[in-house]
């Protein structure tokens, strides 16, 4: 083997090496990506059809979640490697007195099903809330944080039902995430 063979072969080891040096480099970065999903509930009626005295109103909101808009993430949203969501507490502002989200059901579009369902939210009854992780829960989020990682954002709607309308609520969301990141790429 001449000299510059392997010359040429311990340029391509170092090189190779360098890379898998940046690769096996990475920052966690632990933070909260936080949403403000404004509802309306228009004082439509909906009647249960097994009990026409039962009466409640729907609404349907959406919002987009960009991880770049987060201040922690902003010098790695192109290089983020994965995400750990580890919970998320949802607070249903400007709810008073005896008016109450019967249903609530948070969706992520490209997502099916939704991500947890939550009944009864009160004043102060279930507000501010985080659902318990089960291990369905924790399906849904493996496939947002999937998402989060490919897409760097959720279109995320919310649907549910109140006892009383007109309202106009605001369903903050915090979503406790560990990002991993790399750096050097």
């Amino acid at each position: 083997m001449s000299k510059t063979s392997l010359l040429f072969g311990i340029i391509l080891l170092i090189l190779s090496s360098c890379s898998a040096i940046k690769d096996a480099i990475t920052v966690p970065v632990t933070t909260n990506l936080q949403v403000d999903v404004p509802i309306t509930v228009a004082s439509v009626k909906s009647a249960n059809l097994n009990d026409k005295a039962v009466t409640f109103y729907s609404f349907t909101a959406t919002k987009v979640l960009q991880v770049a808009d987060n201040v922690d993430m902003t010098s790695y949203i192109n290089k983020i490697k994965s995400v750990d969501l580890r919970g998320v507490t949802v607070t249903i502002a400007t709810l008073t007195g005896s008016d109450q989200v019967l249903t609530l059901d948070l969706a992520v579009t490209g997502i099916t099903g939704p991500v947890f369902s939550i009944a009864n939210i009160g004043a102060t009854l279930n507000n501010p809330f985080s659902p318990t992780i089960s291990a369905a829960v924790q399906s849904q989020f493996n496939l947002v944080e999937a998402k989060l990682v490919s897409d760097r954002a959720l279109t995320i709607t919310i649907t549910g039902t109140t006892n009383n309308a007109p309202l106009s609520l605001t369903a903050k969301l915090a979503f406790d995430a560990k990002f991993t990141c790399a750096p050097l790429n």
